[in-house]
Formats: C-alpha cells, structure tokens, sequence
C-alpha cells in the first residue's frame, strides 16, 4: 500500500503511529508514580482523613482565633491527618484477607497485593511516629493523647469487634468523634460541655451515617463474616431503628449551644432546617428500608455534619 494512501487513511505513516503510540520514558515514570500515589491515599483511606482532619480542625477554631495561632493549627491538622492514616493502614492491614471478600474493598491495595503488608507496616509505623512528634512537640501532650487513643481503639478496639457484635458502631464511634476533642484540646481550652457537645454530635452522627452504609452493603458484610447490625437483621427494622434514635438525639444535641449561649439566634433557624431535612431522610428509610432510602440518608448525613459545625463556626459567640 503506498505511504500516501496510507497517510490519507491514518494521517500518518505505519511508523510514526507505532512511535506515537508507544510511553516514553517519562510518561511510564508518571503514571508509575501516579499509580503509586493513587494506592497510598487508598492505603490512608485519604477521604474519611480528610473529614477527620476537618473534625480536628472544626474542634481549634471553637475556641481559637484560626489566623492568630496558625502556627498551632498547621501541626495539629497534620499530626491528626497522619495518625489518621495510620489507624487506616493498620485497619487494612488486619483485614486485608476480608477485604477480599468483599466488592467496595477488594481492590484495596494490601487486598490485590500492590501494597506488601512490610511496607504498609513501615508506612503506619512513620504514620504514627511523625504525626505523634507533630503533636507532641509542636501542639500539647493532651492534643497527643488524644490522638493516639484515636489510633488505639480504631486499630484495636472497633477493627476486631466488627466480627464480633454489633455494638461495634458504639466503639467506632467513639474513636471517629475524638478528632474534635484532638482539635479543641490543641486550642488550649479546657473540656467543657461546649466540648461535650461538639463530641456528642460527632459521635452520634456516625450512628445513622454508617447503618445507612452497612444496609447498602450488608450482603458484602455477611460474605466477610462481619456481624454488624443489618446482618442480623433481614428487615431492617432493627437497623432503620437505630439509625432513627440516632438522628434524632443528633439533632437534640445540636440545640444545646443555643441553651449554653455559645452561638447565636441565628444559628437556630439554620439548625431547624437541617434537623428537618436529616430526620425526613431517616424516617423514609424507616418506612421504605429499600437500597435507596439507605442512600438518600447516607447522603444526607454527608451534607448534614458539614453544615452544623459551619452553623456552630459562623454563630459562635465565643470566638
């Protein structure tokens, strides 16, 4: 065939399309050291760090002014961020053969082997040093505490518990609502109930949040062996009350800082609004039980967190 029908048909010659086509050297090393990156914010579970990190910082901007005392703010989001990340490396590594099991984990990278379990163990190992010497001797040895107890009962509490009962969320969410406590702590405050409640909130929250994800993927949970509620409970009434009782102490609580005079007249209007729209999506999933009522309600819980501690942030009267 002559190269100029050649180039008519494929706008270049058989040569130029091989060469074209084939990586070079660079672009192999880029989407190596993608690939690599993409796996460890996997391994860190990066978008729950992120919302931890948030937590932490939503618990220092309570009682602190965020500009003033940048320098304390700066190393305790990236001592929380990387004790986070530990807890997640170290919860993957004691569940890597169950992730296996399961679809939303089984291209983890410890579960398809991209990641080897010595260096994840190296990876959380550092995780922890670095981010408890970034509290330590940076922010407060309270700040630190907290973090590592964090890192404690995730790790070692609530990871094996969730083949055992499912009183586990209990656990877990105690050591998901911490964060606030790391943040509030490095402020310099003192605990208080305004510290109470931004800890009750957080902890509460989680109840509805993860039913909502664990009757999506109750059937991958039952296959692993997890015992967690929606496995023993075919209907969902069980669960739907649950998640119900937990939206609405939720809400109850986040009236307490208008009793404290923490926060503003405002912030009622705003809370009324959100309380009303996370209690509509619970009672739906309560009537329905299906798939996608789980979904509405875990979505909600995601817009909903967010928004109250912005209400508390913006209406504090403290800062």
């Amino acid at each position: 065939m002559p190269t100029e029908r050649l180039i008519a048909e494929y706008g270049q010659t058989p040569e130029l399309s091989l060469i074209s086509r084939a990586p070079t050297d660079t672009e192999a090393t880029h989407r190596r050291l993608a690939n690599r990156l993409s796996d460890l914010l996997a391994l860190t579970k990066a978008r729950v760090n992120f919302f931890v990190v948030g937590t932490a910082f939503v618990g220092f901007a309570l009682h602190a002014r965020i500009l003033a005392n940048w320098w304390v703010l700066l190393p305790t989001l990236i001592g929380t961020g990387l004790i986070a990340g530990a807890a997640a490396t170290a919860n993957q590594m004691r569940e890597e053969k169950f992730d296996r099991q399961m679809v939303r984990t089984r291209n983890r990278p410890l579960a398809t082997g991209r990641i080897r379990r010595g260096t994840a163990l190296a990876l959380a190992a550092v995780f922890l040093g670095v981010g408890c010497f970034s509290l330590g001797v940076f922010v407060n040895l309270r700040a630190m505490s907290l973090a590592g107890l964090t890192f404690i009962i995730y790790a070692f509490a609530y990871t094996p518990l969730k083949r055992q009962t499912p009183a586990c969320i209990l656990v877990g969410a105690i050591a998901g609502a911490l964060p606030v406590l790391v943040g509030w702590a490095a402020s310099g405050a003192t605990f208080d109930l305004w510290a109470a409640v931004a800890f009750a909130v957080l902890f509460l929250w989680q109840i509805p949040h993860f039913l909502a994800i664990a009757w999506r993927c109750r059937t991958d949970y039952l296959r692993a062996g997890y015992r967690v509620l929606p496995c023993r409970d075919d209907k969902g009434r069980r669960t739907a009350g649950w998640a119900l009782a937990g939206a609405v102490t939720t809400v109850a609580v986040t009236f307490i800082p208008l009793i404290l005079r923490r926060v503003t007249d405002w912030y009622l209007f705003g809370e009324l609004a959100l309380g009303i729209v996370l209690l509509f999506a619970v009672t739906r999933f309560l009537v329905k039980r299906t798939d996608a009522a789980a979904q509405t309600l875990f979505i909600t819980t995601l817009v909903y967190l967010p928004c109250v501690y912005l209400l508390m942030l913006l209406c504090n009267t403290q800062t």
